[in-house]
């Protein structure tokens, strides 16, 4: 399951999604296509069968549509602002530890 890291806020407007990283003091402002990538990742934990809800109406491709969902939110994953539960954390060594 997606969750927003715990040093993670976010605000949806008309416009889009703010996402504010209060441990780093940066931001990202989100588009409405990425709003609604974030919106099913906070309300449903992933975004199982969201490439067909895109893509179904416009007649448009579901897997080249879900291969972007996946890239974007391998992303935000691997910039630290959303964490999957589902995969092992990763433990770091601290120096005076080694």
């Amino acid at each position: 399951m997606l969750i927003p890291a715990r040093h993670i806020h976010h605000n949806t407007g008309p416009d889009g999604t703010a996402v504010i990283d209060v441990r780093r003091e940066t931001w990202l402002m989100l588009d409405q296509d990425a709003s609604r990538i974030w919106h099913a990742i906070t309300v449903r934990g992933s975004t199982a069968g969201l490439a067909d809800e895109i893509t179904i109406p416009p007649g448009q491709d579901p897997q080249q549509v879900g291969g972007q969902i996946a890239a974007f939110v391998e992303e935000l994953v691997a910039a630290g602002v959303l964490v999957d539960t589902d995969r092992p954390r990763r433990v770091r060594q601290r120096w005076w530890r080694r």
